[in-house]
Formats: C-alpha cells, structure tokens, sequence
C-alpha cells in the first residue's frame, strides 16, 4: 500500500471512530433529555405545596393538634358511595354526642398527584354527619387537612392521611 492510501484509510477510521463516540454521546442526550421533559411534565414528580413553610411551623401544627385531642372528638371520614364525589364526616364529642353546628374546610390531595390540590367546605347534612363535594374517586393514599369551627370558640384541626384502597370501603379510627 502506499502512503497515500494508507493516509486515507487512517482518516476514514478516524472520522468511523470519532462519529461513533459522538453517536454515543448524542444518543445520551437524547435520552436525557426525553427523561428530563416526562418528569417536568409528569404532575406526579412535584413536591408537596407549602411543604418548606409547614415544616419550619410544625411546632404551631403540633401545637394546633394537641388542642384539637383536647376537645376528645371521634371523628369518622369515609366517601359517599356509589359515585365517590364526596367525604361525609361524623364528628362525636366526648361523650359520644352529635357535634352539631360546625363549619369548616377541608383540603386534600392524592400522592400521586400532589400539584393538584383541592379544597371544599363541610355542610351539615344532618345533626353531627357533614359533607364536603370534591371527587376522591382516584383509590390509593390522600393527604387530608381539615379545619372546623363550632360555636363556643371550639377549634379542630388535623392533617392525617387516607388508605382509601378498594376494601374496605370505610375509614374508621381516624383523628380519635
């Protein structure tokens, strides 16, 4: 072989390798960047809202929640069925008597889905049972914070989480 067709062979093993790596490298950034744009879209790869401000105040919502166990309420959450487009709440007092009278707000979002925050009032539906609209068809675990206020200058709150999976269907010894 002469020189200049052993030149040549050298340059195009060069440009062989030389595109080879830069298809590696381009394949990687590909990827990378298809990753990249599934999670930002993704609404499951959020962090919890306020989860920085609650934190530095978990001293105030410790505080909050003992007050709350103070009271001695029972408090029952489960879904309305068949629909799951509402939480009924039976609210008891120490001595296992209706809480009649109460306003209050809930707020919940499912784990999965932790950007999609909602946030309903509580009706009293009958003395003691209250109802709040909001769908929580979707089963697995919510994070629910609830604030109710009954006359006499009676305050609860509570954060507490929900296994609503398939069966059972009701939530009891919840916030007791």
């Amino acid at each position: 072989m002469t020189t200049a067709q052993l030149a040549k062979r050298e340059r195009n093993s060069k440009w062989f390798w030389v595109c080879l790596i830069c298809s590696f490298f381009a394949m990687d950034f590909t990827i990378a960047a298809i990753a990249i744009s599934m999670a930002a879209g993704d609404p499951s790869f959020r962090s919890i809202p306020g989860y920085g401000e609650r934190a530095v105040a978990w001293d105030v919502r410790r505080q909050r929640k003992e007050d709350s166990q103070k009271l001695g309420w029972k408090l029952e959450i489960q879904r309305v069925e068949p629909g799951r487009n509402a939480i009924d709440v039976t609210i008891l007092d120490a001595d296992n008597e209706p809480v009649t009278g109460c306003a209050g707000s809930l707020r919940l979002f499912h784990y999965t889905r932790v950007a999609d925050q909602y946030q309903c009032e509580l009706h009293e539906i009958e003395a003691g049972h209250y109802r709040a609209k909001i769908d929580v068809s979707k089963l697995g675990r919510w994070h629910l914070e609830m604030e109710i206020h009954a006359t006499g200058d009676r305050h609860y709150w509570d954060d507490l989480t929900l296994n609503w999976f398939e069966l059972p269907e009701k939530n009891t010894g919840i916030a007791e």
